[in-house]
């Protein structure tokens, strides 16, 4: 058995894994399908579990080879490739998916890759004391895509504090690594960054942390897992979208309640330039933050349309879609529903 097997087997294993599923190993060991994977670029603290499931829990499933995997950078051109159908699951945000489907396209949300999000928005504090600041031309704020999700999770709070969003300078940078870095240039005065890479850039200068969204929002979503709904219609492909959100599930729950793996997965999968050489108590706030304060990985793992509700205005108002499509035309909870009563308590 390869080290990749014994590591998939052993991502499972901890947590239930293809023993508790029924299934001899031989057969989890017959790996069949590669599947295709489009991940955003950066992979953080928040991303440890889903990252592990796509390179480790997938394969460990029977039927399944080691997934595909690319990485994109900008949220607008992972959904374009859902839209085509050159990928076949994606993790982009939400805003594109039903701004595309408004379009004509057909790309189903199935799932959860994260809940909430670690994303904070930092601010140059000699360019920015108040909200109102950022109308000034002068502080340019940086986000992955006009309209994408990373655009819309500040409307919300500048809204609330009375800034006329029309007036703010808004620059595309796709990567949360370059936004971070042209922060620190001074090429922008806020941006919207993961809270561990915020905890960097406050020690090289005049930043801070102007604003949580876990602390502003019932419920943030910022990355799914979505697939084309033509595709999901082939019964092996519906299986495989319940499948994936079972290894995700299962990374999820292994995550709440198993540190020291969630320290080996970070070693493995975060671009962090420092993420091999991190201690597991400079990580410990972080997973305790992620695991308890903002509940990133549910252990039940469905996501529904009713959870979108209070989030389209803020949607329409970054003026990626129109709200011209209901929610429950994009957000399929089908195959996560049949993922949860196939998994019941296993992991628990």
């Amino acid at each position: 058995m390869s080290l990749m097997r014994r590591d998939a087997i052993k991502l499972l294993g901890g947590i239930g894994g293809a023993a508790s599923l029924g299934l001899p190993l031989s057969a989890s060991a017959q790996a069949k399908r590669a599947l295709d994977i489009e991940l955003l670029g950066f992979a953080l603290d928040i991303h440890v579990p889903g990252t592990a499931a796509v390179f480790e829990g997938i394969q460990a499933l029977p039927g399944y080879a080691a997934p595909k995997v690319a990485r994109i950078d900008q949220i607008r051109t992972l959904t374009s490739n859902l839209v085509a159908g050159s990928t076949e699951f994606g993790t982009p945000g939400p805003t594109g998916i039903f701004g595309a489907d408004e379009q004509g396209s057909d790309v189903k949300i199935i799932g959860m890759y994260y809940r909430n999000t670690d994303l904070v928005f930092v601010v140059n504090t000699d360019k920015v004391k108040s909200y109102k600041d950022l109308e000034k031309p002068e502080n340019a704020v940086a986000v992955n895509g006009k309209g994408d999700i990373t655009h819309v999770m500040l409307l919300g709070p500048l809204i609330k504090n009375g800034v006329d969003v029309n007036k703010i300078t808004v620059i595309e940078i796709g990567g949360s690594g370059s936004r971070m870095r042209a922060l620190l240039s001074g090429r922008v005065a806020a941006v919207p960054i993961h809270f561990d890479q915020a905890d960097e850039v406050a020690k090289q200068g005049p930043y801070k942390v102007f604003f949580q969204p876990w602390e502003f929002y019932k419920i943030w979503i910022n990355e799914v897992w979505a697939a084309k709904g033509s595709w999901l219609k082939n019964k092996d492909n519906a299986r495989a979208a319940v499948d994936l959100i079972k290894a995700t599930t299962l990374a999820f729950r292994r995550s709440n309640r198993d540190f020291n793996w969630f320290v080996d997965m970070y070693h493995k999968y975060v671009t962090l330039p420092d993420a091999k050489t991190a201690t597991p108590q400079s990580l410990k706030p972080f997973w305790t933050q992620l695991s308890t304060t903002m509940r990133a990985w549910p252990d039940q793992n469905v996501l529904t349309a009713a959870d979108f509700k209070d989030l389209m205005p803020l949607y329409k108002a970054a003026g990626d879609i129109t709200g011209s499509i209901a929610i429950d035309q994009v957000v399929d909870s089908s195959y996560a529903e049949q993922a949860m009563k196939e998994l019941g308590r296993q992991g628990l």
